[in-house]
């Protein structure tokens, strides 16, 4: 069986297939693309300036959707079985949010009792946030919020109007809003808070523009303000809109478990702001909750419609890590080396104790890229496949930048700490578990001493790894050794790649990585590769 997380597409592909009238109906569509955008265009325009117009627009959008939008999904279907040589029954899809819900209950340490589910993203199946109570293999969608009103949207047309890439930089975004002076952020607030409100009643989001259109808004009325004010204020508004948002659902339903999935919830501000309300228990966020983990929750939802009459078989484990990916043995290595040449261009050692000895190198202040065990699935690397490096140091930010990531001067970098060493370094009064980087928490005294490469220079925030032995027990130990050396259970962890690519996932694009940035040092499981003719200077 396969299972999708439904949303509905025009996958161009698809009309090459044949020259049915399906097919014919689609490439004409797409061959009059320039002429609907206009008009899609001048009708966002119209819809900017007289809201009214909203609900006609929306009426022949819908009737698009039901009409090719069906066409799509059958097309995909066909495509899929003829690829898999499958029965086309066997291919099921799954509304987009009740999906991206399904993964994120499913996968909590919470999954045998009564739980707030609530997600919020661009669109998905015509719906942009949801709020749901799951409760074992019962589960009921309680409200919906329309595509029209999305927050997603609003923020991802924010970050488009800042120079960044929609749908990929917001995180940039989230990481300024904190450098904008306060008294200039409640004044653009003041300005802008009422395009968005929360319907007490329907626990939904009610907007005064189609936020499909949102970037005409910031293009008309948002012109000449300061890059990180824009920043600081439509942050304050996701973060109070969403608190406020989950705050009267607690409060109407009494269920004060919450659990977060969809793309919004990426940023972890927004988090760490939920899990300070008093109306909130406890909190768990899907690791890497955008549309990439909603194919979880399709399978979840499959999984108990096909042991809907099996009550033995319908427990599903809470996940345990997201180490998901491929692993690598030394042999599997040692291949690689030999076939990129890469004897006769480093200095290459087989190292039994290699934890130690990384600890040691980050000790003495080298930054080291380390490949180890299973890939993570995701966004987050969590010390398999990261760049390591003294958290101690402020100035191994720059280092790092200038050698391999190169990234926008007021983001910061996250920290691995130790589980026991947590509370030295983060304060977390609801003692909520923090293993996949989801979630912000401010930092103590310590922290702040200890950890200045690792958090947030401005509200001295921090995104924390909290590694336990249970979970990841090499990386655990290169920690732990390297708090035998300094005192600090700490260390600075960065995905490995270059920037704009992909984390790297094996031996071979961990060696093209290392040749094109300016590392010196990497690890493959037992091997540590040295690039020759150093200077003395450290990386």
């Amino acid at each position: 069986s396969v299972t999708l997380s439904h949303s509905y597409a025009v996958p161009i592909h698809y009309s090459k297939l044949g020259g049915n009238k399906k097919n014919i109906l689609i490439s004409l569509l797409l061959l009059f693309n320039i002429p609907l955008s206009l008009i899609r265009n001048i009708w966002g325009y119209l819809v900017l300036r007289v809201p009214q117009l909203l609900p006609v627009g929306v009426f022949f959008y819908d009737l698009g959707t039901k009409t090719i939008g069906r066409l799509s999904d059958e097309k995909e279907r066909s495509f899929l079985a003829s690829y898999l040589n499958i029965d086309r029954k066997k291919i099921n899809s799954y509304n987009h949010h009740l999906s991206h819900a399904a993964a994120a209950y499913y996968a909590s340490p919470f999954n045998r009792k009564k739980a707030l589910v609530v997600t919020a993203d661009g669109e998905g199946d015509l719906f942009s946030a949801t709020v749901s109570i799951f409760n074992g293999t019962k589960y009921q969608v309680i409200s919906k919020t329309r595509r029209e009103q999305s927050l997603g949207y609003l923020y991802a047309y924010l970050t488009e109007f800042l120079g960044m890439k929609s749908n990929e930089h917001e995180y940039k975004v989230m990481g300024l809003a904190a450098y904008a002076k306060s008294e200039d952020v409640e004044k653009l607030y003041r300005r802008i808070e009422h395009i968005v409100k929360v319907d007490r009643k329907n626990f939904s989001f009610v907007t005064t523009l189609n936020m499909t259109d949102a970037k005409r808004y910031f293009r008309t009325y948002m012109q000449s303000i300061r890059f990180d004010i824009l920043a600081g204020a439509f942050q304050l508004l996701l973060e109070r809109r969403i608190c406020e948002w989950i705050q009267y659902a607690v409060m109407r339903t009494r269920v004060q478990t919450v659990i977060l999935s969809g793309g919004v919830f990426m940023n972890v501000k927004v988090n760490q702001k939920i899990a300070k309300l008093s109306e909130v228990k406890e909190v768990f966020v899907l690791p890497s909750c955008g549309d990439e983990s909603s194919i979880l929750g399709s399978s979840y939802l499959e999984y108990l419609q096909r042991n809907r009459g099996n009550k033995k078989q319908l427990h599903i484990p809470p996940i345990e890590n997201i180490y998901w990916g491929p692993s690598f043995t030394n042999d599997d290595i040692k291949k690689v080396l030999k076939a990129t040449r890469s004897y006769q261009k480093y200095t290459i050692q087989k190292v039994d104790a290699i934890d130690t000895f990384v600890a040691k190198l980050l000790a003495d202040g080298h930054i080291v890229a380390r490949l180890s065990g299973r890939m993570e699935f995701g966004a987050r690397a969590l010390g398999n496949r990261s760049i390591l490096a003294d958290p101690r140091n402020y100035l191994v930010v720059r280092r790092i930048n200038e050698l391999i990531k190169n990234r926008d001067f007021w983001m910061p970098f996250a920290a691995s700490i130790l589980q026991e060493r947590e509370s030295d370094y983060i304060k977390n009064p609801k003692h909520i578990r923090s293993p996949y980087m989801m979630m912000t928490f401010d930092c103590t005294e310590k922290g702040k001493n200890d950890l200045p490469a690792a958090i947030h220079q401005s509200d001295f925030t921090t995104r924390p790894q909290i590694v336990t032995r249970e979970q990841n027990s090499s990386y655990y130990r290169v920690i732990s050794e390297f708090e035998k050396l300094t005192g600090v259970g700490a260390v600075l962890n960065t995905s490995f790649n270059l920037h704009g690519y992909p984390i790297v996932l094996g031996p071979k694009e961990a060696l093209e990585t290392f040749e094109k940035s300016g590392l010196t040092h990497l690890v493959l499981e037992n091997f540590l590769v040295v690039k020759r003719n150093r200077t003395k200077k450290k990386e």
